[in-house]
């Protein structure tokens, strides 16, 4: 198997894999398996159109937004030979479940975070047709979401340098791939991504490929761009741009998925520990300056709430000086989370009370917890 399949959202497509009886479950585990079984009772129809096929549909049953969009061009996963810089990859996402097409594809790609503990992979096939259900992908998937992990499937999230055509180029000569998160310097980061909005000083590897027989890439070229115009027909995607908020709160939730999905597989005390410092925002790389994103996405995303009595939310961008407005992850909130085993959970929920009571940002974001997380522990709604 090719090392291009190292990519963001990987989800090989797998001869002999079957239809999981989702609609026979009573209680689905992730975004996914519940639209298969609503499916299943015909409680819902995905709908198509000549332009982008099932994918508005798709978005919408799920309820993840256009607004969402980020554009990789690497030529990955096994529909590697359709993506470029010309024909980029799309992928959209909420916080449990991501959707991935790339244009002229034969299925769309998806990965959800699943109640039991790992992120689960399918298939949708593009084709017209009457009866339209996901396909589960099983085996394949772990040759390259577990390679940087072999006891748990990961979401990738890298920064894979392209060359011009798209094709990965490997720097170290090996077919790995560098995860990436909040803690990562931005130059660094997005290497074979479209990176859209006002950026100001940071200096990354979004937006540029690496010319044949060059070293470095010519990062000043990528660097504070609003406009992909040019760069590929903005029809074959549902917004015109990558948006950096969007790609940073991926980057950002990616990043706890795969902690989480780590912890569940082999428990320590240090990995709970590393995942509550990571809720919390330690080590998160400073913005050096504002940033403003080209979708808006960032209000989009903070409107879906949670919001206590007084207005606020755990889902607030800041965007001046750091990601987020209160120093806990809204990823609180998702199956990820809700999956961890029982002596995981309690040490984390401890771990993120003592590393927030100490300042009043940290109080505010336990109030905020308490108030629109119905399993938060009993101290944390006592006074």
């Amino acid at each position: 198997m090719s090392w291009r399949l190292a990519s963001l959202l990987l989800l090989p497509l797998l001869a002999g894999a079957v239809l999981l009886p989702l609609a026979a479950q009573e209680a689905p585990p992730n975004p996914v398996e519940r639209l298969q079984a609503r499916l299943a009772r015909g409680e819902v129809q995905i709908a198509y159109d000549e332009n982008h096929g099932y994918l508005l549909g798709l978005l919408k049953a799920l309820d993840v937004p256009a607004e969402s969009q980020v554009l990789p061009f690497t030529s990955s996963s096994f529909l590697g030979n359709l993506i470029n810089p010309k024909q980029p990859r799309a992928i959209y996402f909420t916080d449990d479940v991501a959707v991935s097409v790339a244009r002229g594809g034969r299925v769309v790609e998806l990965i959800a975070n699943d109640r039991n503990g790992s992120p689960v992979f399918y298939t949708f096939a593009t084709a017209r047709r009457t009866d339209p259900r996901f396909q589960q992908e099983v085996a394949l998937c772990t040759f390259c979401h577990n390679r940087t992990s072999p006891a748990a499937s990961l979401w990738i999230m890298a920064d894979i340098v392209a060359n011009d055509a798209g094709v990965p180029v490997r720097r170290r000569g090996d077919p790995s791939f560098d995860h990436t998160d909040h803690t990562i310097p931005f130059e660094n980061r997005w290497g074979g991504w479209y990176v859209t909005g006002t950026t100001g000083s940071i200096r990354h590897h979004g937006n540029v490929t690496l010319p044949a027989g060059a070293v470095d890439l010519p990062t000043d070229k990528g660097l504070n761009v609003t406009d992909l115009s040019g760069r590929f027909d903005p029809g074959q995607v549902l917004q015109p741009g990558s948006d950096v908020v969007a790609l940073m709160t991926l980057e950002h939730q990616a990043g706890f998925i795969n902690r989480t999905a780590t912890l569940n597989a082999e428990y320590s005390d240090a990995r709970a520990d590393e995942l509550a410092a990571y809720m919390t925002f330690a080590g998160e790389v400073a913005l050096p300056g504002p940033i403003q994103g080209s979708s808006g996405f960032a209000a989009h995303f903070a409107a879906t709430g949670p919001r206590d009595a007084q207005g606020r939310s755990l889902r607030e961008h800041d965007l001046k000086t750091k990601l987020f407005r209160h120093p806990l992850s809204y990823m609180v909130y998702s199956n990820a989370f809700d999956a961890l085993k029982p002596q995981a959970k309690a040490r984390v929920w401890r771990q993120l009370q003592a590393r927030l009571r100490g300042t009043p940002e940290g109080r505010t974001a336990i109030a905020i917890a308490a108030a629109t997380k119905l399993d938060v522990p009993t101290d944390w709604t006592t006074p």
